[in-house]
């Protein structure tokens, strides 16, 4: 060792940082493998490089790298095209920052005595003398990528002059790498990028092995290492090349995370760096857990929470319950038949008052607007730079000729591109619309996720196979047709940062682009309206339990992981989900943002999507009610309640109204006297305030919801309210049938069935469709197709939408 390593050596054990046996294996280690001596100590796991060149900036007085920039010294990248990037600065490992005054070159360096760096630079500049700037190998081979990458992709012209200077600045203001700013803007293709990435530091590339050249993953070594830390970081420690060298698949060479991960399990050894995309990583890893995700997906909530899974539609408690009721029935029917109907249609009709009395006040509750309303003068100072990692699912079976909505709908949300982490769940057997994506070739930051064949097919399934591969620090879902307003993520992160730490979600409205195409158009819009601009609000408002919709809903991920995702059960798996989430003492909050979709144009399509959604009510309300007394003791007595009359009341409500119906209408046509026994004088009174004041406060409270989104022209189909209603009934019953039946059958809703595609698309379906909203939520939709071009402009006012007796 040289006089000063000895120096070095006496200050690190003075220090106490390491010990001298420890000191000596470091440079041990940097003799016998091309390493420096700060490499060395990092490979054994013993020192950080920046804090070994800290003590190292302390005896010799060379400044660090970081500091030196810090005094407003700016890097001349001009000077490095002085140097091969990789037989020189990436092999030598330094870079020449810039030419001062008086001659002298600063160049960036690790290993500060190497004397084959100043042979290279005297080579170039002659006896000029040179100033030592401490760098980690990670800095300087982040500052000869982006040198070379200006070099040549310019040179190139793969990309332009501004275009460059444009990704420097979005680079320098989000705070990520060039090189993603490159591939996120689509200035760059990745593989493009990668291929230069592996040219400037001399890495391999993944898609330039030979399958048969490819050793098999070592499924043991890739399980040493967490899951979800992989994934962050997009990694994977492929298999062993020799007795003490890991090859390692990634997606940024330059992310030291990566290292030290390694290191701290396998110290001493040398990395084999093999370059991959993040799609090339998450395919890898898919395929290597693929059986444990599927598993987890299908089985994990039932497996650890039986109690609250809807795998088991009835417990032997509640059938008890439900033969014990159905025997009290029978028995007053044989007794006195006449007094037990009487009492029957007395509790029907007063539970009736409840239920219609709790939706109007929630309705007076949630005209106050107290959601989180939160103003464009808060979205434009949002420093992007702050911003986290947003993962979006986007769930997409057998529908195609959405995919290019959707890849419209994400290039213009406001939020940078580099910081979304977008998943399309592909179930592995739709070939069309695998095929259909992968001919898109969407942008680099939407990853696919293929989801195995399995039982049950339902959404809830699909999001929590795709659930491990989530990087972001919130997580929200759309589905493929949607179209949210282009600041809605930053609206979420908002009403997270303002808020304390149990909101654990927030729930965005849903409206409809084709809101004025039919008349089933206009009443689910009308439904939608008073849903999320009454309904909702007043739940919130109230702190009731707040049955999520399927799309929109943004959460916090972690407090999602510890729910345990959605149930893969449940064909209403957002609706339990906030009910659970409610019932961990979570709240769930409304932000004033809108994300627009397709409304069901045919009544045999929104049949199949309405029974679906009862059918999961009815499994959510049932999986809900097993425990009265700990639900009770979790939401409190009032919660619990309005749950009930909000839930109870609309599975019931759907069900007898055909029967009460078909009841009054008899006795207006033959003014039957046997139902005056049915009907004693109070029961009567009570039947017909239901009957007088129910039906015109549904067709009220409809014609309201209009107010807010000023759909004038939709007020006089709120009359056609009652008639809609039985829509639902007919949808219930086929729900309450495939309760018994079919209980965990997924009703595919078909999209793309408006004549808002047939009319903008191109006739393959690849109309482009976009939405401006400003902050209080006024917006239109827009689709320009192939052929031609055509606009179809709303205005909608308040940022939400609902329905008055489903559920969204």
């Amino acid at each position: 060792m040289t006089p000063f390593e000895l120096q070095l050596q006496e200050q690190l054990v003075n220090e106490q940082r390491l010990t001298a046996q420890q000191f000596q294996d470091a440079y041990a280690l940097s003799q016998t493998t091309p390493c420096s001596l700060a490499q060395a100590l990092w490979r054994l796991n013993l020192m950080t490089p920046d804090a070994f060149l800290e003590v190292v900036s302390r005896l010799t007085d060379y400044p660090l790298l970081k500091r030196w920039q810090e005094r407003d010294r700016a890097i001349d990248f001009a000077l490095s095209r002085q140097f091969d990037p990789t037989d020189e600065m990436s092999r030598f490992n330094f870079f020449p920052c810039q030419r001062l005054d008086d001659g002298t070159i600063a160049v960036a360096l690790e290993d500060w005595d190497n004397p084959a760096v100043t042979e290279i630079i005297h080579r170039v500049y002659p006896g000029a003398p040179i100033q030592i700037l401490l760098a980690t190998q990670a800095q300087i081979r982040s500052l000869i990528v982006e040198s070379g990458l200006e070099i040549q992709l310019l040179e190139s012209q793969v990309l332009t002059d501004l275009e460059w200077q444009d990704a420097l600045a979005t680079a320098r203001y989000t705070d990520v790498p060039v090189g993603q700013v490159l591939i996120t803007q689509g200035y760059v293709k990745g593989i493009d990028y990668m291929e230069t990435v592996g040219n400037l530091l001399d890495l391999p590339l993944l898609f330039r092995y030979d399958k048969a050249d490819l050793a098999e993953p070592d499924a043991e070594l890739v399980q040493q290492f967490d899951l979800q830390t992989m994934l962050a970081h997009l990694f994977i420690p492929y298999a062993w090349v020799g007795d003490r060298t890991m090859m390692v698949i990634e997606q940024n060479p330059l992310d030291t995370t990566v290292e030290s991960l390694i290191y701290a399990r396998h110290p001493g050894i040398q990395l084999f760096k093999v370059l991959g995309t993040e799609r090339d990583v998450t395919h890898l890893i898919d395929q290597l857990y693929q059986n444990r995700f599927s598993w987890r997906a299908t089985y994990h909530l039932m497996a650890y929470a039986p109690d609250i899974s809807a795998a088991r539609v009835f417990t032997p408690t509640q059938m008890i319950a439900m033969y014990f009721v159905l025997g009290v029935v029978l028995w007053g029917l044989l007794s006195d038949w006449w007094l037990t109907l009487a009492i029957l249609m007395a509790i029907l009709n007063l539970f009736f008052i409840a239920s219609i009395g709790f939706k109007l006040v929630l309705s007076l509750v949630g005209a106050l607007d107290q959601l989180y309303r939160i103003s464009d003068e808060e979205v434009a100072a949002v420093d992007d730079r702050t911003l986290p990692l947003y993962t979006i699912l986007i769930p997409v079976y057998r529908e195609p000729e959405v995919l290019p909505i959707l890849v419209q709908a994400l290039d213009q949300l406001d939020y940078p591109k580099e910081k979304l982490d977008a998943l399309l769940l592909l179930e592995a057997d739709d070939t069309e619309t695998i095929e259909a994506a992968r001919e898109l070739d969407p942008p680099r930051y939407i990853r696919f996720i293929y989801v195995p064949e399995s039982q049950p097919k339902t959404k809830p399934k699909a999001l929590n196979y795709a659930l491990p591969f989530a990087r972001g620090e919130y997580l929200t879902i759309y589905d493929a047709e949607d179209i949210p307003e282009p600041d809605q993520l930053k609206k979420a992160i908002i009403a997270f940062r303002t808020s304390s730490p149990d909101l654990v979600c927030v729930q965005a409205a849903l409206n409809y682009f084709n809101y004025d195409e039919n008349i089933l158009t206009r009443m689910f819009t009308l439904e939608y309206s008073y849903w999320f601009d009454y309904i909702v609000p007043g739940l919130q408002t109230l702190r009731c339990p707040i049955p999520l919709g399927g799309t929109s809903n943004h959460f916090r991920l972690d407090r999602l992981r510890e729910l345990g995702g959605w149930d893969p059960f449940n064909v209403t798996e957002d609706a339990d989900l906030g009910i659970r989430a409610s019932e961990r003492g979570y709240r769930i909050g409304v932000i004033n943002s809108t994300t627009f979709e397709e409304a069901n144009v045919e009544l045999k399509n929104w049949i199949r999507q309405r029974s679906r959604w009862l059918k999961g009510y009815m499994q959510t309300w049932l999986v809900h009610t097993r425990f009265p007394i700990r639900s009770i003791r979790r939401l409190g007595f009032r919660k619990w309640a309005a749950t009930q009359l909000f839930m109870g009341g609309t599975i019931l409500s759907f069900i007898t109204t055909p029967l009460l119906w078909a009841l009054f209408i008899y006795w207006l046509v033959t003014r039957a006297s046997w139902l005056d026994r049915l009907f004693p004088e109070w029961v009567l009174y009570i039947s017909l305030f239901n009957l007088i004041f129910g039906n015109a406060l549904g067709i009220y409270l409809n014609m309201i919801a209009v107010f807010r989104r000023r759909y004038y022209k939709l007020i006089f189909y709120s009359l056609l309210n009652p008639l809609y209603w039985l829509l639902h009934s007919a949808a219930g019953y086929i729900a309450l049938w495939q309760l018994y039946g079919n209980p965990f059958y997924w009703e595919k809703t078909r999209h793309g069935l408006s004549k808002f595609f047939q009319e903008n698309g191109n006739g393959n379906g690849n109309g482009v469709h976009t939405v401006n909203g400003n902050g209080n939520g006024n917006g239109n939709s827009r689709a320009n197709g192939g052929n031609g071009n055509g606009r179809s402009n709303g205005r909608s006012n308040g940022g939400s939408n609902g329905g008055s007796n489903g559920t969204p």
